[in-house]
Formats: structure tokens, C-alpha cells, sequence
């Protein structure tokens, strides 16, 4: 796909305009339907340092869960500064909706693969970043701040563990604030101690 391809084929614009993000355009190439993300018409320092390095990380962790149920599947990088995956047709979850107790539990399966390639999202208190898909299932999007650790080294074995309990702290105050009926005594005793060592942690 080049560039031309996907800017001539954009339908809307999801996200823009933000400092330090990526834009994040709705695509149609070849009567596919995809999501862009893209640096290239951000500002000319952004672009050139962070904005390269977030776009090459992110598609990097997409690549590392490609064949995952509830990921969008990378599609192309189009270039050094945008790539192209499968657009997801879901909704965000509204607050006080009644979701059942199997799409907490099929997103705990998903975040439980996520994890096992050895990959953190480390915004799921954003609950922006989680969608409900057409079907009810669970999707994880917007891997911007993830990151990969290596199957060995020290920090896999030392500081992978507390960033995923991070990710799971996340998804419980989720289900706290949408299904609180559904939170086992045992999700409950975890949030409690969670939430009292949250405010060390400077992404949330």
C-alpha cells in the first residue's frame, strides 16, 4: 500500500490533532475497511523523533500478536511513518452498561495472551482502549504505550511481573465501575491493595 493509496481512501479522521500522538484515520483501500496510523503531518520535530519511534514500536507489538483473537491484526507498514491495520467495528463501553460476566472473562483470556508474548498495554484504566466488537467480544486497542520484553534477561523476570499486574489492576477497576455486581471477593482484595500502590505508578 503506498501513501497516496490510504490518503485518498480516508473516511474520517478518529483521532487528530493531538499533541504527541499519532493521527489515527478510517481507511478504505480496495473495498477493505482499515485503520491508519500516522505521524507524517504532525509537527516537523514530533515527526522526526518520537513520532518515528512510537509508530515503529507499536507495529512492532502488533506483529507480536498477530493471530491473536481480540487484536486488530496488522496489515502493512506503509511507510516510516504510518502502518495499517484491520479496522474494528466496535463500540467504547459505557458506563453504568450491563455487560455479561463472559466478556470480562474472554477479556481476561486476551490480555492473559497478550501477556503470555510477553507483551504489557499499560493503559487499560483508559476505558477508550478496550471496545466491544459488533459480536459482544472483548477488543484491546491502542498499544501506543506497550511494550515487548524478551522470553529472558532480568527485566522479564523482574519488572515484567509488576507491569503486568498493572494491566490487571486495570481491567478489574473496569469491571468495578461497569459490572461491580460481577467483582469476586478475591478481584476485590486485589483492587484494594492495587489501588493503594497505584499512585507510584506514573502512567495512570
Amino acid at each position: 500500500m503506498k501513501r497516496e493509496d490510504f490518503e485518498q481512501g480516508i473516511i474520517s479522521c478518529v483521532k487528530g490533532k493531538a499533541f504527541g500522538k499519532p493521527d489515527l484515520n478510517q481507511v478504505e483501500v480496495e473495498g477493505r475497511s482499515l485503520m491508519v496510523k500516522d505521524v507524517r503531518r504532525k509537527n516537523f520535530i514530533f515527526r522526526w523523533t518520537l513520532g518515528l519511534w512510537l509508530i515503529h514500536k507499536e507495529w512492532r507489538i502488533y506483529s507480536r500478536l498477530t493471530g491473536m483473537k481480540g487484536i486488530p491484526q496488522p496489515v502493512e507498514r506503509i511507510d516510516r511513518f504510518a502502518f495499517a491495520m484491520e479496522f474494528i467495528r466496535g463500540r467504547y463501553i459505557l458506563r453504568g452498561e450491563s455487560l455479561p460476566s463472559s466478556f470480562f472473562s474472554d477479556l481476561e483470556s486476551v490480555l492473559r495472551e497478550v501477556h503470555g508474548r510477553g507483551v504489557v498495554h499499560l493503559d487499560l484504566r483508559h476505558k477508550g482502549n478496550i471496545l466491544v466488537s459488533e459480536k459482544g467480544e472483548p477488543f484491546l486497542i491502542d498499544f501506543n504505550s506497550s511494550f515487548y520484553f524478551k522470553e529472558k534477561g532480568l527485566l522479564r523476570r523482574y519488572l515484567f511481573p509488576l507491569l503486568r499486574w498493572v494491566d490487571d489492576g486495570g481491567v478489574l477497576k473496569l469491571k468495578e465501575r461497569i459490572s461491580p455486581s460481577l467483582m469476586t471477593p478475591e478481584e476485590l482484595a486485589f483492587l484494594k491493595r492495587f489501588n493503594r500502590l497505584r499512585r507510584l505508578w506514573i502512567f495512570n
